[in-house]
């Protein structure tokens, strides 16, 4: 919910807080598209650090990219730092589908999964419907997208970050024995 609020506060808002630093529009949908774009990269990424890595501290490092993403993007004054920010932003961004399914499964077994899933999506859906209108509302009190609304914008972000190294080891087996049994029972031929 923390990193959604960030995120989403500043994606929702990009092309205007860019255009607002004096970029062009151009530059700000260039910015875009390498956001969008370097998110795929960040997916495939990520994947392949949760297979050979703790994935919370994979976690810590998509956020932290988040985080910084956004420091970038509050001061970006001229394209290549746009497009720097928004390609961190993006590559961070690309992770969390992948991050949280795979934590719930390894701490939580599948017995479970769809109900702490969809809770968890709930949070991140409540987060990020939070974040652009709050940005909004803070351009409407102060007449333009401030640096210092953005950086204090990402630090439920960096709150995010830091959560994640509390969470303990997990054990070594992602499912439990009883998980089993819903793949068991699917598989059964049924006529007809």
């Amino acid at each position: 919910m923390l990193y959604a609020l960030s995120a989403n506060g500043v994606i929702a808002h990009l092309s205007a807080i860019l255009t607002g630093s004096g970029l062009t529009a151009r530059s700000a949908a260039l910015a875009l598209s390498v956001l969008g774009g370097v998110g795929i990269a960040g997916r495939l990424v990520t994947g392949h650090l949760l297979d050979r890595c703790f994935a919370p501290r994979v976690s810590l490092i998509m956020l932290l990219l988040c985080w910084a993403s956004m420091l970038i993007l509050a001061h970006a004054h001229v394209t290549m730092l746009a497009i720097a920010g928004a390609a961190l932003l993006g590559f961070g961004l690309g992770s969390e589908g992948d991050v949280t399914p795979y934590l719930i499964a390894r701490y939580c077994g599948l017995k479970n999964f769809s109900m702490l899933y969809g809770l968890s999506w709930t949070a991140y859906a409540i987060g990020g419907a939070i974040g652009p209108v709050i940005t909004g509302k803070a351009y409407d009190n102060a007449g333009a997208y401030q640096s210092s609304f953005i950086v204090l914008l990402s630090l439920p972000c960096l709150v995010g970050a830091l959560i994640t190294l509390s969470l303990p080891r997990y054990a070594s087996q992602p499912m439990l024995e009883e998980d089993f049994s819903i793949v068991e029972s699917s598989s059964e031929v049924i006529p007809g």
